[in-house]
């Protein structure tokens, strides 16, 4: 018996020792020494500017070779990629100086990291597949260690959501629903969705993804493909092309048919300061409620897709059903920073937005804390400080 317990406190002292010496990895990018063919400089793989890119040859010259600095060797490669996402792998040259596959990464999201055995000092990263090219924004090289925490491996998105959070564009998801992805998705770990209706520009999707990130949102937001376009009507939204009425109502519901979300928030009918894209975002959400849930509202992109009936819509500054979220509470989850002060380093990473006079506010015209009930099956709101007030197996 003695011995037996003497032997799981030397397991367990080891395992303690283990995680307490278990290090983050460091960034060694700008000490590494990157090549392509046909590359006379890569120099905007590592500017940390999204607008930026790089485009490799194709067939067997689709490559980026990557060196570690003397000394020291590579323990992993995080990819953003510039617009078109492609599976890659990462070949390691032997002490006998033939290149073998190492590691691989599977992604269909804009970013991917691979983790490489030990040892790797000399690699080579390649798409996979014949004819893909590797576009590039950025690309992180990391020593040996834990892979550190701002690195984004995505989840896929979910297959059954509590919340759905639709946004116009990216950075809405922050400046008008303020601390609602912290909350619920980092403090709370409820399974939440963040929907977009206008993917916008390659350098803002990484943004938004940076963003999310930072939120403690960890499944891959769903992008649509609405193009970017500014009305401030309403019908003239419907009005312009690519954004008829009819593919608007096909798309919405089949968000809430595809993510069975219990509740969803999204914009105000007004369009907060009157954008066209932003009332339709309000306005399909309110008629969708009827229409995902009506088995007879069928369509070819839908026909997979079973019915589904939101239990609660939350529209901003609504003012029926109206209540006010408290953002300013410290969360465990973040270390004591507020769901405000966490949304303010999400806007930071949309570094594109910073010149305008945009801001996250829960006070004033645009108050990211006030929302209001649209539609409810599961009765009115007394408390009137959760979204899921009512719903059972919600409580905090």
């Amino acid at each position: 018996m003695k011995r037996s317990c003497l032997l799981l406190l030397m397991c367990a002292l080891l395992l303690w020792t283990g995680l307490a010496c278990a290090q983050t990895a460091e960034e060694i990018t700008a000490e590494c020494a990157m090549r392509a063919p046909g590359a006379s400089a890569l120099g905007c793989l590592s500017d940390r500017n999204y607008r930026t890119r790089w485009a490799s040859s194709s067939g067997s010259r689709a490559r980026l070779e990557i060196t570690a600095p003397e000394g020291k060797t590579i323990g992993g490669v995080y990819i953003q990629f510039y617009n078109s996402p492609c599976a890659f792998e990462v070949q390691a040259r032997g002490a006998d100086g033939t290149y073998t596959t190492v590691a691989s990464c599977d992604t269909d999201y804009l970013t991917g990291y691979a983790k490489l055995p030990e040892g790797a000092a000399e690699i080579i990263v390649r798409p996979q597949g014949n004819g893909n090219r590797l576009i590039l924004a950025e690309a992180h090289v990391f020593g040996e260690g834990e892979t550190p925490d701002w690195v984004q491996q995505w989840q896929p998105p979910l297959e059954k959501a509590d919340l759905l959070l639709i946004s116009a564009h990216p950075d809405d998801e922050i400046l008008f629903m303020g601390g609602t992805i912290p909350y619920y998705a980092g403090e709370r770990g409820l399974a939440v969705q963040v929907a977009y209706l206008v993917p916008a520009t390659p350098y803002r999707r990484l943004e938004l993804l940076d963003g999310l990130w930072v939120c403690g949102e960890r499944n891959y937001p769903d992008l649509g493909s609405f193009p970017d376009r500014y009305v401030t009507s309403l019908r003239g939204m419907y009005q312009q092309e690519g954004w008829s009425y009819d593919r608007v109502m096909r798309h919405v519901a089949g968000l809430f048919r595809r993510y069975q979300p219990e509740v969803v928030v999204t914009h105000d009918v007004n369009g907060e300061y009157g954008h066209g894209a932003h009332k339709v975002a309000a306005d399909a959400a309110l008629r969708c409620v009827a229409l995902a849930a009506d088995a007879s509202y069928q369509h070819p992109k839908l026909e997979e897709k079973e019915p589904w009936q939101v239990k609660k819509l939350y529209l901003h500054l609504y003012e029926e059903g109206a209540l006010r979220m408290d953002w300013r509470q410290p969360l465990e989850a973040f270390g004591g920073q507020t769901a405000f002060d966490v949304a303010e380093a999400a806007f930071a990473c949309h570094i594109s937005q910073q010149h305008t006079d945009y801001k996250v506010e829960d006070s004033g015209p645009y108050d990211n804390a006030k929302f209001g009930l649209a539609f409810t099956t599961a009765g009115e709101d007394v408390e009137k400080n959760d979204f899921f007030e009512n719903l059972p197996g919600y409580g905090e």
